[in-house]
């Protein structure tokens, strides 16, 4: 009975060692903790073996989930670039700056040979006197303010022309001198400014006055004033070259015809102040044939040939033509 009695205690032992090595859980227990239970020190029965005991392999614990990982953040995106700048265009070209002068209008052609130095000088003194007699008086003034300035301007190129003109002659030093009086001349507005720029021009045209400047045909006198002079120049040209006139006024028809080639090879300079400033190439081909038809005027009257002087006085009348379809239309019948 005794030994019965030991052998269920055994038992209860081996039982409860088996139940603790499975984990088993009574239910509304908390799990116990993940531990290898103590093996009991099972004390050896006198004179009997010990039975080995070989507690059972656990049941499997589930495999601790991984903790959760952060959702995988988006690969940072590289700083956006920035957009692809456009090659960078060509600085814009200037607008077309007009052609250059041709040789004609920067000293190539003699000034002879459009102009003689004697027939232009003889000008001079006649234009001081006009200019005199347009502030003689202040009512003068009032009724000659528009002669004054075609006739100013006019006077520039003819110093110009004469300052730069390949034959010697009296204006030759004081050209300088005369194109700034009356370029101020030009530019006066009253009586007294006016009277006083005639005075200053005309003690330029004697050598009074000194000016230092580097003479070029290049802008110096109005377009606007140029145009205006031309007619009244062309008008007693007409009038002179033909009939009983021809020979008695051939000094005044040369001087004439110079004055009208210096405006027409000095007014290629002024091709921006046209209505049309980008036709440089019309323009400069027109004061060409305007000058060399009023040269050959001048040639024609020197030989005493009137025929000569009549076809080129017609070349000269179209070549005004010519220009004025281009540049003034409405200005054609005028001088016919």
């Amino acid at each position: 009975m005794r030994l019965a009695n030991e052998w269920t205690r055994r038992a209860a032992s081996i039982l409860v060692i088996g139940l603790l090595a499975v984990g088993v859980v009574l239910p509304g227990c908390a799990p116990a903790p993940q531990q290898p239970a103590a093996e009991p020190e099972v004390a050896p029965e006198e004179g009997g073996n010990v039975e080995e005991v070989v507690p059972a392999e656990p049941a499997d614990v589930p495999a601790e989930e991984p903790a959760e990982e952060p959702a995988e953040e988006p690969a940072e995106e590289p700083a956006e670039e920035p957009a692809e700048e456009p090659a960078e265009e060509p600085a814009e070209e200037p607008a077309e700056e007009p052609a250059e002068e041709p040789a004609e209008a920067t000293g190539a052609v003699e000034v002879s040979s459009f102009a003689p130095a004697e027939d232009l000088a003889a000008q001079v003194p006649e234009y001081i006197e006009d200019l005199e007699e347009a502030v003689e008086t202040e009512e003068e003034y009032n009724d000659s303010k528009e002669k004054i300035g075609k006739a100013a301007n006019t006077l520039s190129l003819i110093a110009l022309g004469l300052g730069l003109h390949d034959q010697d002659n009296q204006y030759k030093a004081s050209a300088a001198a005369i194109i700034k009086a009356a370029g101020e001349l030009a530019a006066t507005a009253d009586f007294a400014g006016a009277k006083a720029g005639v005075a200053a021009v005309k003690a330029a045209a004697a050598g009074q006055n000194t000016v230092e400047a580097e003479l070029k045909w290049e802008k110096i006198a109005s377009l606007p004033e140029l145009m205006k002079q031309v007619p009244l120049v062309n008008t007693k040209l007409k009038r002179y070259a033909k009939g009983s006139r021809f020979a008695s006024k051939a000094d005044d028809t040369r001087g004439l015809s110079a004055v009208i080639a210096v405006i027409a090879h000095g007014s290629m300079a002024n091709a921006t102040d046209t209505e049309k400033p980008d036709e440089v190439e019309a323009w400069h081909k027109f004061c060409v044939q305007m000058r060399d038809a009023a040269g050959a005027v001048n040639a024609a009257i020197r030989a005493q040939d009137e025929a000569a002087a009549a076809t080129a006085m017609a070349a000269l009348g179209q070549s005004c033509d010519d220009c004025h379809v281009v540049f003034h239309e409405e200005e054609v019948t005028e001088t016919e």
